[in-house]
């Protein structure tokens, strides 16, 4: 069995276990909506008004991974990718609004996947907006600087930067002194040369592999990507493929490495616009109450 199918089944595997849980949908959910709902009832909106937003990226993540795993179809990452777009929305607003008062921050790699996530679905005026958000973010307690050892966003983040022309100094931030298999693939993001752009995606592939784990004590920070939803999902490749597509240049139709034969790891094309549901009439009040 092949590590690309190895890791496969484990996420299959734990994804299964985790949305058949009694009661998922519920406590996953609809507990999250009914606290947005909560929290928009007081007089003054709180910055936990971001949290089930949050924790509303494991019920969609989870799903349309495992539904892209099993099915081959789904519709919960089009409800994910709006969802990410929120949080990193209202979480911008609320950073703004409390600079100087413990503003509230996020994981730096939760920053790369939901960009990636959006790029992967050729979303590329939303992305542009999350992009100018991580960047202003980068010179702020929102952000801080980043993390030297999280080169999979810091990939991600560069990547994107090139596709939209932007010039950013990295060194005053915290940048990996090395970003390791990374390193040629930002040398060669735009390269004509379809063989050479093959054989780095099977090294990224490998690596995305061998940082399919949740660590121990000991290193589990340092996983890149230490999530089952994230095991076999390639999101920093597909934000470089995406990248490419959108400044014009081509990509293979198909990629030696089986990790790319996953349905999982296709690009989409862009929907006219994120769903109309309860979800984005919740954030639409939310924005009202901020700016308020």
């Amino acid at each position: 069995m092949s590590i690309t199918e190895k890791k496969k089944q484990e996420a299959e595997a734990e994804l299964k276990e985790w949305l058949q849980k009694p009661d998922r949908e519920q406590e996953d959910y609809y507990r999250n909506i009914k606290k947005i709902e909560e929290e928009l009832t007081l007089e003054k909106i709180r910055k936990s008004i971001r949290l089930p937003f949050k924790y509303l990226d494991n019920w969609y993540s989870n799903n349309f991974v495992y539904e892209l795993l099993t099915n081959d179809s789904t519709d919960y990452k089009t409800l994910a990718v709006a969802n990410e777009y929120y949080n990193i929305i209202i979480a911008d607003k609320l950073a703004d609004q409390y600079m100087n008062q413990n503003p509230p921050s996020l994981a730096f790699d939760k920053f790369g996947y939901w960009l990636a996530n959006c790029l992967s679905q050729k979303r590329y005026t939303e992305s542009e907006t999350l992009l100018k958000i991580i960047n202003k973010g980068l010179n702020t307690n929102f952000i801080n600087g980043g993390v030297n050892f999280k080169p999979a966003t810091w990939f991600i983040i560069e990547i994107a930067n090139k596709g939209y022309n932007n010039t950013i100094d990295y060194s005053q931030y915290n940048y990996p002194e090395n970003m390791g298999v990374y390193q040629e693939a930002l040398k060669n993001w735009n390269t004509n040369d379809l063989n050479l752009l093959d054989n780095i995606v099977s090294k990224l592939c490998d690596y995305h592999l061998s940082q399919a784990s949740y660590g121990d004590d000991e290193n589990s920070i340092e996983i890149q990507f230490g999530q089952d939803n994230w095991f076999v999902y390639a999101f920093e490749i597909l934000t470089w493929l995406s990248i490419r597509e959108m400044v014009g240049l081509q990509n293979p139709e198909k990629f030696s490495h089986p990790l790319m034969d996953l349905e999982l790891n296709k690009l989409t094309n862009e929907s006219d616009s994120f769903p109309k549901n309860e979800l984005s009439e919740l954030f639409e009040k939310v924005m009202v109450r901020l700016d308020s």
